[in-house]
């Protein structure tokens, strides 16, 4: 578009140029400039209603009603079928939910929070959490198209020193893809802010979001021991079994360390160039607060853009690795994350999860905290968004690093999603399969 607005001013000028220069008369009148039309952006998003591309708006409505329900803290929806824009709907935070989040946050009143939390549009940042997870797997499968790793069936080792030189040498970067690492899960601790092995408390991942540098504690840690009984797998109530699946931020942080160490540029940089640019989407990815390298990629989690941006995830899957006409990765990574799906016992795969709904339905599911989602149809050509309301707060630095001090927003960065991201409990049921249930049945032809 601009180089089409360039070219009509350069016509412009020149002719007035050429008229203030005199000259001989002509007989002839000169001839206007030929108006050149502005080629479509590739990479923007069409709209069409939800008739238009064969889906009920009043299903569409019901399950916005669900997603968007009042005590879950929704701040948008998205559904887009056959790579348009069908259906959208945002809101900020009721009254009601500001009142009982401010009964649980010391340092923010109802009407802080209706300032903070208050009018969201199509425009409006939302944050990713564990979302980012999918897309480091994508990031990984370009990192593969690259040359920067060589096969998912290679040793984490073969890329990361600190894995090679004892019993960790055996992993491979498929198990780490796939939650299968054997590496125990790390947690930190918030008066002390150190890491140690998760506890009976883990849950989500392991927390390790109080650590300066949530690397190296990641790359340091050590194999679970079959038959152990650990706090962490099944509440201590059952032996671990070597290569049991366990859902690990600290595996992602592998996989984005791996890429880190591939390439010059930092990870953020890389991905905006390889990634996110490719597909149109504005992104900021958050980074731990230590020194190395400008601090680490948050390659779990942390991801903030619009959630129309985060729909072009899905929207990747389904075109099989095409994006505005260009391969930003492979098909045949792609192919292997819906083959996977494909399988009848099948959860979870190369970052991705996989939900079945009460109508027969299964989505791929880049799956976040807090009712972060993209969920794909892949038959269907479905991608649906759900983001919960959020602000980054941006207190200590006013950069996206993560230092968050306890019982001190003031002199913290930190994720600000609601409700838990903020301490604060649902009042009202959030079930997203319930609303993909209505996205599948919106489906008339």
């Amino acid at each position: 578009m601009k180089h089409g607005f360039g070219n009509l001013l350069f016509s412009a000028l020149a002719f007035l140029s050429l008229s203030a220069c005199g000259g001989e008369d002509s007989s002839e009148s000169p001839q206007p400039a030929p108006i050149v039309s502005p080629s479509p952006d590739p990479l923007a998003w069409q709209e069409a209603t939800p008739e238009e591309v064969g889906l009920s708006s009043a299903k569409l409505e019901e399950a916005a009603s669900l997603a968007l329900l009042d005590g879950t803290y929704g701040q948008a929806f998205v559904v887009v079928k056959n790579g348009k824009i069908a259906f959208e709907k945002y809101r900020g935070i009721s009254q009601q939910e500001a009142d009982f989040a401010a009964s649980r946050i010391v340092d923010l009143s109802a009407a802080d929070l209706l300032n903070r939390y208050g009018v969201r549009d199509k425009n409006s940042t939302a944050t990713s959490w564990s979302v980012a997870k999918s897309f480091t797997s994508i990031l990984f499968g370009i990192g593969i198209d690259k040359g920067i790793v060589r096969s998912t069936q290679d040793t984490a080792g073969l890329y990361l020193n600190e894995l090679a030189t004892d019993a960790r040498s055996s992993i491979t970067l498929r198990d780490v893809l796939d939650m299968r690492s054997g590496l125990v899960p790390m947690c930190s601790d918030p008066p002390s802010r150190e890491a140690r092995e998760c506890g009976s408390e883990y849950a989500n991942g392991g927390n390790i979001i109080w650590l300066d540098d949530q690397m190296t504690p990641c790359l340091n840690r050590g194999l679970a021991q079959s038959g152990n009984q650990y706090p962490w797998w099944q509440n201590g109530t059952a032996p671990y079994p070597t290569g049991a699946w366990v859902y690990s931020n600290c595996d992602t942080m592998i996989l984005g360390e791996v890429l880190s160490r591939g390439q010059s540029d930092h990870l953020s940089e890389w991905a905006e160039r390889n990634l996110f640019s490719l597909i149109g989407m504005d992104a900021d990815w958050w980074r731990d607060n230590s020194q190395a390298r400008d601090g680490n990629v948050l390659s779990y989690c942390c991801i903030d853009a619009k959630p129309r941006d985060f729909a072009r995830l899905g929207q990747l899957v389904l075109n099989r690795g095409t994006y505005g006409g260009k391969q930003v990765i492979s098909q045949g990574y792609i192919d292997s994350i819906v083959g996977a799906a494909k399988q009848p016992q099948a959860f979870y795969f190369a970052q991705f999860w996989f939900a079945d709904t009460q109508s027969g339905r299964r989505f791929i599911v880049a799956l976040g905290f807090d009712g972060q989602m993209v969920a794909v149809d892949v038959e269907r050509q479905i991608v649906v968004v759900r983001s919960s309301l959020y602000e980054p707060i941006l207190n200590a630095t006013g950069a996206r690093s993560m230092l968050l001090k306890l019982n001190a927003t003031q002199q913290s960065n930190w994720v600000g999603s609601l409700p838990q991201g903020m301490g604060v409990p649902y009042f009202a049921e959030y079930n997203f399969r319930k609303f993909l249930d209505l996205v599948s049945e919106a489906v008339v032809n």
